[in-house]
């Protein structure tokens, strides 16, 4: 079985939700004013296993428009860039990060289990992401942790662009924080110059 086909399984489950299936990119999508609200599904098949993953996305078009005129990123990224993703088990905590699966059986316990997760945590969880003051929330509370190294700079951006948007009264604060973590982090002369330039963006708003 193919990823395309345990994708299909899924889409009456996810389309019944609101979400449709972008069969080019194995995304399900359902968009606002805002922006969209993603769900990434990824099935490999190997010889000795199967691997079954879900991660969970939100997009606010304003911010990405913003932070992709001082990232150096293709026209084409900023399109499909996603605000934050999270996999299910920082969310519900019912089900793993990812699938580990042998057989048929297993992969259509997994695909119970999944559901069960999207209907008691995960569409909740889109729901509110979508509201760019809860999702503001939520890269502030997790500016120390549970975001890796790598995605760090897009995180940094991210974050200060919706605090200036959509926290303006903590924005001063978390501005020097952001600015703070860039600095600590030894970050390349190109992308500290990025990012100031990005702040004396969001300052003269």
């Amino acid at each position: 079985m193919n990823g395309f086909e345990v994708i299909s399984l899924q889409q009456n489950f996810f389309e019944d939700f609101g979400y449709d299936l972008h069969p080019s990119s194995f995304i399900f999508e359902k968009g606002n004013s805002l922006g969209k609200q993603v769900i990434f599904i990824h099935y490999q098949e190997y010889p000795d296993a199967s691997y079954l993953e879900y991660k969970l996305g939100a997009r606010i078009d304003r911010i990405e428009e913003i932070i992709h005129q001082f990232l150096p990123t293709l026209s084409d990224y900023a399109e499909r860039s996603i605000t934050l993703i999270q996999t299910p088990d920082k969310i519900g905590k019912e089900i793993p990060k990812r699938f580990v699966l042998s057989n048929n059986s297993q992969l259509a316990e997994a695909i119970m289990a999944a559901e069960k997760f999207f209907v008691s945590y995960g569409f909740h969880w889109l729901d509110q992401m979508i509201k760019p003051e809860l999702l503001e929330k939520e890269f502030a509370q997790r500016k120390q942790h549970e975001f890796r190294t790598q995605n760090f700079v897009y995180y940094a951006f991210r974050g200060v662009t919706l605090a200036r948007l959509y926290n303006p009264e903590d924005y001063p604060i978390l501005r020097e924080i952001y600015l703070s973590e860039i600095n600590q982090r030894e970050m390349t002369p190109f992308t500290i110059a990025s990012f100031l330039q990005l702040l004396d963006y969001l300052d003269h708003l």
